[in-house]
């Protein structure tokens, strides 16, 4: 499954979270945009080329249309799922929740640093 829209992405994010139940999510489609969207500017500190010849600014995202092409190459598409599943897990208060949360954002530190 390609992750290219907002909506694809808020998804998969959804299972991982374990944030099925759509009558009681857990985390809101606007708390997840929110993770995902300071994921991409953390993307871009860390690294800027996936963003040259793109627009000068970094792309942001709203609720409003959740079939927006999120505009970033599709391999890197995974790591900044693992942003927005560690951002959002970091408001749980469990020590369990807080050491996936954790883990997830190593994660995506370590493969946007080495591209993989």
């Amino acid at each position: 499954m390609a992750f290219a829209t907002l909506g694809d992405i808020l998804e998969q994010a959804r299972v991982l979270l374990q944030d099925e139940d759509a009558v009681s999510y857990r985390y809101t489609d606007a708390q997840l945009v929110q993770a995902l969207n300071m994921g991409l500017l953390d993307a871009r500190r860390i690294r800027p080329d996936l963003f040259r010849g793109r627009l000068s600014r970094v792309p942001q995202y709203s609720v409003s249309d959740m079939s927006q092409v999120v505009a970033i190459d599709q391999m890197f598409m995974p790591t900044l799922l693992y942003y927005v599943v560690g951002t959002a897990q970091l408001r749980d208060s469990e020590e369990a929740t807080d050491a996936r949360a954790t883990q997830f954002l190593q994660a995506f530190d370590k493969k946007a640093v080495s591209g993989t």
